[in-house]
């Protein structure tokens, strides 16, 4: 008989068929499989490119994976509404009270809840001691039985105690709590009812699930941020590779750039910064050669005509003020050695190098940046324009820049010596020695005196060993007024303020006529950065310019220019205009130099007839004079070419100054007297 003709109770049951899912894609169950084999095998691997292509990988599986369509019980009940999966995820949760099959334990659902939440505290576990135990790839048997995974899986939760994950709602399940759960439900699956078991399953799942999803995206998370992490990481090296290669590209470019540019550029042959002709390029002899003089020389010629000398200067300044290495108390090119036994010569001898000294109590690091000089006093006058005190030993502090004195004594006892010569030459005439103490006698901070020789004693020794040459104190005309601007700050010059107080000193010794100071008219200009600035190169002396001011005779007078020879002449102004010239050159004002012979004729008549044998401090003392003598005859050592006793023989001179700062009558400049004496 046919099965469809037998009576209804006799016929045999029949399993119901579950419905095929048509092109459906990956459950649940399987893309946590594929996910998890896919990180087991990442975390057994080293290297960081694989790890963070497998949390990608398989955080795609788990965003792109549905759930499973759930099976229909074998009982008449209505199947349990599936819980709400809005977001994708963990599907494999709705499948409550899943109907016995033969050889079903009943514990699959269980098991897998159990596997997964041993895998995720495994993973928190890990995390906490990640920075001291090495990550271990270890996993456990699959095939393990249900009752094993759910007791190790509860050892493990006990053990690692996990960070507990708070979730909305009127209670907080625990990874603890739904361990113990599952765990009862696996051991009294078989004494319940098939409609218990689904009602007690389906609690758990609906109180486990929140707490599963909040464990997935915890571990997407983290491996997402570890996949960004070391991509930003692969990023970066690609990055500093690139950027490496263009440094040194650029470095290159510059560096031959600079290189070309130092030989086929043209070279400066004056610094109007610091008021100086540069070295030349020395003539080749075989002498000069096989003596070094000429290899000495050729460095020289580069080092001191550099293209764009100046603006090179600006920028290693400004360059230094940014890394913060500018603002203290510095010493540009060495500081002086003090000399310690009395010596009327001086020796010039430089040796290369950088010293760092701190000035006692007061912390300060003072550092020279150029060669030091050793010399016994300070070195000769540079035979150049405006260039008497030279580029050594210049220390600035508060703004200022001061030149340091370092002559012993005695060591002028030389240059009385050549005035004491040149007095007996003209035992007719009236002579006059002036030596005017520089700024660092009035403005060097006290905690930096021992940087210095005393000007004060080493200028009365001086006078002390004149004969019948009548000495003029300029050191206490200019200290009883030191607070007052007797000197420049960013120029190794005086005053016009100072001079006329020097110049006061002198009528009275002198006993001429003397101008007050308002009969001169003042003019000024604000803007000046003088020669210490360009001697030094010195940031601060550029950023701080001062107050340039010059006085003007009412009374009048005629000045004429002569050439140093004597051979040609013109008139003109004693005063330059400075309406076109730049800051630095402001002291040209007074008779636009020094390397001509300049008379005045005033409109005195006392018969006097004064001859000034000077350096440039003396151009700005000229013009407080020309109401005290008939005539002034300005004469720099330096550029004179006229035998000078026979000179003023010949215009009937009546009275000599010898004014000379304190560095010009130790150094060079002193000898030249002699020289222009007897040429």
């Amino acid at each position: 008989m046919a099965q469809n003709d037998m009576p209804e109770k006799n016929r045999p049951a029949q399993k119901p068929r579950r419905p095929k899912p048509q092109d459906a894609p990956t459950d649940r169950r399987t893309a946590i499989r594929k996910a998890r084999a896919i990180r087991r095998e990442a975390a057994a691997n080293e290297g960081q490119g694989v790890k963070a292509r497998a949390a990608m990988e398989a955080s795609s599986i788990m965003e792109h994976a549905e759930p499973a369509p759930p099976r229909r019980p074998r009982h008449r009940q209505t199947a349990p509404k599936a819980i709400s999966n809005a977001s994708g995820k963990f599907g494999w949760l709705d499948d409550a009270a899943r109907p016995e099959e033969p050889g079903d334990t009943g514990h699959a659902d269980a098991d897998e809840i159990i596997a997964m939440l041993r895998e995720e505290s495994r993973a928190q576990a890990k995390e906490q001691h990640a920075a001291a135990e090495p990550e271990e790839s270890a996993e456990p048997e699959e095939s393990a039985e249900p009752e094993e995974i759910a007791d190790e899986a509860a050892a493990i939760s006990s053990e690692s105690e996990p960070e507990q994950i708070e979730q909305p709602g009127d209670t907080e399940q625990t990874e603890e709590t739904v361990l113990r759960e599952l765990r009862a439900f696996s051991a009294k699956r078989a004494l319940m009812s098939e409609s218990e078991a689904a009602d007690q399953y389906r609690r758990i799942s609906r109180d486990a699930k929140s707490y599963v999803r909040a464990l997935s995206r915890k571990s997407d998370r983290a491996w997402r941020r570890e996949s960004s992490e070391i991509q930003a990481k692969i990023r970066g090296e690609q990055v500093g590779r690139i950027s490496a290669k263009i440094n040194i590209a650029v470095c290159l470019t510059m560096l031959f750039g600079i290189a070309i540019g130092m030989l086929v550029l043209k070279r400066p042959t004056v610094s109007m910064e610091e008021n100086r002709n540069l070295a030349r390029m020395p003539k080749f002899s075989t002498e000069s050669y096989l003596s070094g003089e000429y290899t000495n020389g050729v460095a020289e010629y580069y080092n001191d005509t550099v293209p764009f000398r100046s603006t090179f200067k600006v920028l290693t300044q400004k360059f230094r003020k940014h890394m913060g290495l500018t603002g203290g108390p510095v010493i540009h090119g060495g500081a002086p050695l003090i000399e310690k036994e009395p010596t009327a010569e001086v020796t010039e001898t430089t040796e290369p190098a950088e010293i760092t000294t701190a000035p006692g109590e007061t912390g300060i690091t003072v550092t020279t940046t150029a060669a030091v000089t050793t010399t016994a006093a300070p070195a000769e006058e540079e035979e150049v324009q405006g260039g008497e005190m030279g580029k050594n030993s210049i220390f600035v502090v508060n703004k200022r820049g001061i030149m340091l004195f370092g002559a012993g004594e005695k060591t002028g006892a030389g240059y009385a010596a050549i005035l004491n010569r040149f007095q007996q030459d003209l035992p007719n005439v009236r002579m006059y020695n002036m030596t005017i103490p520089t700024v660092c006698s009035f403005y060097l901070p006290e905690e930096y005196k021992r940087l210095v020789t005393s000007e004060k004693k080493n200028i009365d020794y001086l006078n002390s060993q004149l004969e019948g040459v009548i000495p003029v104190d300029a050191y206490s005309a200019l200290e009883q007024h030191k607070d007052e601007p007797i000197f420049m700050r960013t120029d190794h010059h005086w005053s016009a303020l100072g001079a006329f107080y020097a110049a006061e000193k002198f009528s009275a010794a002198a006993r001429v006529p003397f101008a007050r100071i308002e009969e001169y008219e003042r003019n000024s200009k604000d803007d000046y950065v003088g020669t210490l600035y360009g001697y030094s190169g010195d940031i601060t002396l550029k950023e701080n310019p001062e107050e340039f001011f010059w006085y003007v005779p009412k009374a009048p007078f005629r000045t004429t220019y002569y050439t140093s020879s004597l051979v040609k002449q013109a008139e003109g102004s004693y005063f330059m205009s400075l309406k076109n010239t730049k800051p630095v050159s402001y002291y040209l004002v007074y008779m636009i130099g020094d390397d001509h012979m300049v008379h005045l004729q005033t409109e005195v008549h006392n018969g006097r007839k004064l001859a000034v044998i000077k350096d440039s401090y003396g151009n700005a003392l000229i013009p407080w004079l020309t109401s005290s003598f008939e005539e002034i005859f300005v004469i720099d050592m330096r550029y004179f070419k006229v035998n000078a006793v026979q000179f003023m023989k010949e215009k009937g001179v009546t009275d000599v100054l010898f004014c000379m700062n304190s560095f010009s009558a130790n150094g060079g400049n002193g000898r030249k007297i002699d020289t222009i004496r007897t040429q």
